[in-house]
């Protein structure tokens, strides 16, 4: 079965009134050629990346890849500007123009990766959603209502999210001819989020052989249960973790450059170097890493 596409794009719900005061000044960048142009060649290069696919950039709220790099364009841009201002100030202006190049390729490159890093960093979230959904689903469906009715409700209420998004996909689906059965055989091969494949899984058996309402309780507890022991399995190696990064990465460098100072004579100036450099470099970057190691264990 050919992977299909979403007919909308998802936004977050807190994000819906921002997004329609933006719209009311976007079209002062967008429409201009200096960004479509661009957009529509960086959209032709990498249409046949396989990791960057146009479902998942709907999942961050863009209609298609010329929509996402007329957005890439512009942080690019920005970047470019700051760096070369910051080695203006710094006159040195060649170093500021080589390093405003570099820093928009890194954004260009990240730009690739991004929709999908954005998924795995926000699983924690989407596990959420699907909980939630799956108790809303059990106790409906036990107090008499049919899939149809139940998948009504869901994708009417965005306080469901992503689940809510894919579920106006199923409807759509059904609605334009295809059998429910076949429409969540279709949103199982286009959603990239392996839980709601597992969820899509037990309703397409529980709705073809019945007792939907006790499998959906049955993938609740196996979540929740995969969950808890994935928690209680990371907490010593995230103890550990931190005593590495804060202990080797922070605690033994500053050891040595105090040290290094001291021996070359650089005297006061020499330690306040080494604080800026650990406090405001070696630092911030450690606690980001860490951070995104605890985020992706935890959920």
């Amino acid at each position: 079965m050919k992977i299909s596409e979403f007919y909308g794009i998802y936004i977050e719900p807190e994000d819906m009134l921002t997004l329609e005061k933006y719209k009311k000044y976007e079209f002062l960048l967008y429409e201009e050629e200096f960004i479509k142009k661009p957009a529509e060649s960086l959209s032709n290069i990498f249409k046949n990346v396989k990791i960057l696919s146009r479902n998942q950039l709907k999942y961050i709220g863009f209609e298609n890849e010329i929509e996402y790099f007329k957005k890439v364009i512009i942080y690019m841009a920005l970047v470019f500007i700051v760096l070369l201002f910051m080695g203006i100030l710094d006159e040195n202006i060649i170093g500021g123009l080589i390093n405003g190049i570099i820093g928009s390729i890194i954004v260009l490159i990240l730009s690739i990766f991004y929709p999908k890093l954005r998924l795995i960093l926000f699983r924690g979230e989407i596990k959420l959603q699907v909980l939630f959904a799956l108790l809303y689903m059990i106790s409906i469906l036990r107090a008499g209502a049919s899939l149809p009715e139940v998948l009504e409700r869901i994708s009417k209420s965005n306080e469901y999210g992503i689940v809510a998004f894919e579920t106006r996909t199923i409807i759509k689906d059904n609605i334009s001819g295809y059998s429910l059965a076949e429409a969540l055989e279709r949103a199982k091969l286009r959603t990239e989020i392996p839980l709601l494949k597992k969820l899509y899984d037990q309703m397409i058996i529980g709705y073809n052989k019945g007792n939907l309402p006790l499998l959906l309780e049955k993938l609740y507890e196996d979540i929740v249960r995969e969950s808890m022991v994935k928690l209680d399995s990371s907490k010593f190696m995230i103890q550990n973790l931190g005593n590495l990064v804060f202990g080797v990465g922070l605690i033994l460098p500053f050891s040595g450059m105090i040290l290094s100072t001291m021996i070359a004579n650089q005297g006061f100036t020499g330690i306040l170097n080494t604080l800026d450099l650990l406090l405001t470099k070696i630092g911030p970057l450690l606690t980001l890493i860490f951070g995104i190691f605890v985020k992706l264990k935890v959920e």
